[in-house]
């Protein structure tokens, strides 16, 4: 039996920020199993934690996002929304739907949660959530669908900072100078939401990109890590027909929506280092509270996405 220190967080997320309930104790590992004493609850409110903020988003674009799953060997296609807030020089891509899922999870795990009543946390990890059939008190549950990075695109300077989190506390943070494509624009044009494009191609880090984009939106930015055309990308994807990214939705903000960053102890890593840390994520939690009793299981992440980077 190892004696460990164990840091939990669950995160209350927003746009603006998030909040952390954090376990934090001292405590016993066998086998997939961890067992806690001289236990802290810490819960942070988004009030504690620093903002910066980059730019203020006049636009704000819904994208359909489509790629490949493997779930349980299972080949399958998973589409999601994502959301891209767009400003006179920085935007914001992000998971809005994701954020809000964490959001409901963190606040019912920090509502429940009274610090001077917990005696106990147990741990499995890569496990099934079933494991808390038939127990006692209250079970919350998440899932690991969807994005949990955050991609901040400096059109001016051509870089790009992608965050993330682990499984704890930490928060990782990866910045890409000079990211930029080599579009070659050709006479194809195409109706997109409305809004008459043309056809540009490209070859981005190991991918073939084909990308529609409208001078009649002036700006030059797109979802993901697309952008550098005269005209705002409304649809992309690549040549092997594996990924592809859609605008479903595009907003004028009648009131400017800030772009923020938290101030965080980041752990600066590469764009390699993040997709390793991408992998390792579990698949969502799963957290019976029981009198002063916490059981968390660390759920095992069946899903197996293919890197859009190859290179």
């Amino acid at each position: 039996m190892k004696k460990i220190i164990l840091l939990f967080a669950f995160f209350i997320a927003a746009s603006s920020g998030f909040a952390q309930v954090i376990i934090q104790s001292t405590g016993t590992n066998s086998g997939d199993r961890v067992t806690t004493s001289n236990i802290t609850v810490i819960k942070k409110s988004k009030k504690d934690i620093k903002i910066n903020t980059l730019d203020a988003a006049t636009i704000r674009c819904y994208y359909k996002f489509t790629q490949p799953l493997t779930i349980d060997k299972e080949k399958l296609q998973a589409t999601d929304t994502m959301t891209l807030d767009i400003g006179s020089k920085i935007s914001l891509y992000y998971d809005a739907t994701r954020i809000k899922r964490d959001s409901i999870f963190g606040s019912m795990m920090s509502s429940s949660m009274n610090p001077g009543n917990i005696k106990s946390v147990s741990v499995r990890k890569d496990q099934d959530a079933s494991m808390l059939d038939g127990k006692g008190g209250t079970t919350f549950e998440s899932t690991a669908r969807g994005e949990t990075a955050k991609l901040y695109k400096n059109r001016q300077d051509r870089e790009v900072i992608i965050t993330d989190r682990g499984d704890g506390t930490q928060r990782y943070k990866c910045t890409e100078k000079n990211t930029s494509q080599q579009w070659n624009i050709t006479s194809d044009t195409l109706t997109v939401l409305g809004y008459l494009c043309q056809k540009a191609t490209t070859n981005f880090r190991g991918r073939n990109y084909e990308a529609w984009f409208t001078p009649e939106i002036p700006v030059n930015d797109g979802p993901w890590k697309l952008f550098g055309l005269p005209g705002l990308i409304l649809k992309a994807k690549d040549t092997e027909n594996l990924f592809s990214f859609e605008i479903i939705g595009l907003e004028q903000l009648q009131i400017p929506v800030n772009i923020n960053m938290a101030e965080e102890e980041y752990i600066n890593c590469s764009r390699k280092d993040l997709a390793k840390v991408k992998a390792k994520q579990n698949g969502g939690m799963a957290v019976n509270i029981n009198g002063g009793n916490v059981t968390m299981v660390s759920k095992r992440n069946l899903n197996e996405y293919l890197q859009l980077e190859t290179e």
